[in-house]
């Protein structure tokens, strides 16, 4: 059902999807009648395609049952057949949801629901995520949304002699942190103090990109109920053109189903079976 309503989300953006794997056309038969797949799936047995577009693992044995497989990889591909875009992984574990890949594409995704609002005087900080739920090995971005109330303007990163913005996410065994990204900030000119200072004073976008670690690394969180919370903080300094308020360190909190792995496989007879 998922995977059908993800080929839904990329058809209503204009796009097809299909998959290619080293699997047999009888594996993929019984993967699709198992998970109501209605997509194209493209077996490439003997992995020639797989070579040509340059995603041959030539890392594992190959008297293994993996042999064949490829690296994981999304090729963008437009209706002349010309690839306009690949993206790659760091590991191969690693899979892009199709929220964040939309919105890795400056498509725009579906509505973020916030996780969070913190209240200050003078701004609200909103936490959200392109995911609502998680898979191990996801790859995704959480947000932290910063609405200063008219008048008010926030310091951005590298602001000297204020508190300029910094976003941090806890150390997190079943995470890793990938960037932090900061919108380009406006330049307020004080010519009084002689200063031009890059600020904020308009709703603003921090972007925080993630990973998640294996199914096996998580096996804790599913044995605890399944759920993944992630902790961070805001740093920041905010002024109107009377008062400027003290630093803050505005708490920040993420929280994630997990969904558990398919560990389903097909029947022995067509399963792959070692070549040594």
């Amino acid at each position: 059902m998922e995977l059908e309503q993800n080929r839904q989300r990329l058809a209503a953006e204009g796009w097809g999807l299909c998959s290619i794997s080293y699997d047999t056309v009888e594996i993929l038969r019984n993967f699709a009648e198992r998970r109501r797949i209605t997509f194209p799936m493209l077996a490439d047995p003997d992995s020639a395609i797989i070579r040509r577009f340059g995603l041959f693992n030539d890392q594992i044995d190959p008297s293994s049952r993996d042999y064949g497989v490829p690296y994981p990889g999304t090729f963008l591909v437009d209706a002349g057949g010309v690839v306009r875009q690949k993206i790659m992984e760091e590991h191969y574990m690693h899979r892009m949801p199709v929220a964040t890949l939309l919105m890795r594409m400056g498509r725009t995704p579906p509505p973020v629901p916030a996780q969070g609002i913190r209240r200050l005087d003078y701004l609200e900080v909103h936490s959200s995520a392109t995911e609502t739920t998680l898979h191990a090995g996801n790859v995704f971005t959480m947000f932290v949304d910063i609405h200063p109330k008219p008048g008010v303007h926030v310091y951005a990163p590298g602001t000297r002699d204020y508190q300029g913005m910094h976003g941090v996410v806890e150390e997190n065994p079943y995470l890793k942190v990938r960037d932090v990204q900061y919108a380009p900030a406006e330049t307020l000119t004080l010519p009084v103090l002689g200063e031009a200072l890059p600020v904020y004073s308009h709703p603003v976008r921090v972007s925080i990109d993630a990973a998640l670690v294996s199914r096996q690394e998580l096996q804790p969180l599913f044995d605890a109920g399944g759920t993944l919370e992630i902790h961070g903080s805001l740093r920041l300094q905010a002024c109107d053109d009377r008062v400027c308020w003290p630093p803050q360190e505005v708490p920040l909190v993420w929280t994630f189903p997990l969904r558990p792995p398919d560990l389903d496989r097909p029947p022995d007879p067509i399963r792959h079976q070692p070549r040594g």
